[in-house]
């Protein structure tokens, strides 16, 4: 750097000392607009990251409701199907026939069977 050219900074605005004469430079509204502006975009996208990591968690997490929902049904179905066949085992007519005659029951005699009649 040459000797009779120093550079200050101040606090608002660059000054260039050359020679003795003071060149300022003028803030432009320009930059402090597209300060504004870089700020706002980074902000923006700032949102949208947070509120699509939000969205794809909240995706994620029902996905996997929806999994346990379907292993639940699918475990009741199968405990659905063991229980009508056990039912139907038990009130198979063979079943009930040897147990009537492993107490000694027969058929009904006529007097032993009564008609109720609702009114």
């Amino acid at each position: 750097m040459p000797s009779n050219l120093t550079l200050r900074l101040s606090a608002v605005s660059h000054t260039l000392v050359t020679r003795n004469r003071k060149v300022r430079t003028q803030d432009s509204r320009w930059g402090k607009a597209l300060v504004v502006g870089i700020v706002s975009a980074a902000l923006g996208i700032f949102c949208f990251g947070g509120l699509w990591a939000w969205s794809n968690f909240q995706c994620t997490s029902l996905n996997y409701q929806i999994s346990e929902a379907k292993e639940t049904k699918k475990q009741h179905l199968e405990l659905n199907r063991k229980l009508r066949v056990e039912f139907s085992n038990l009130t198979s007519i063979a079943r009930l026939e040897k147990l009537a005659e492993a107490y000694h029951m027969g058929p009904p005699l006529p007097g032993h069977v009564l008609k109720v009649q609702w009114p």
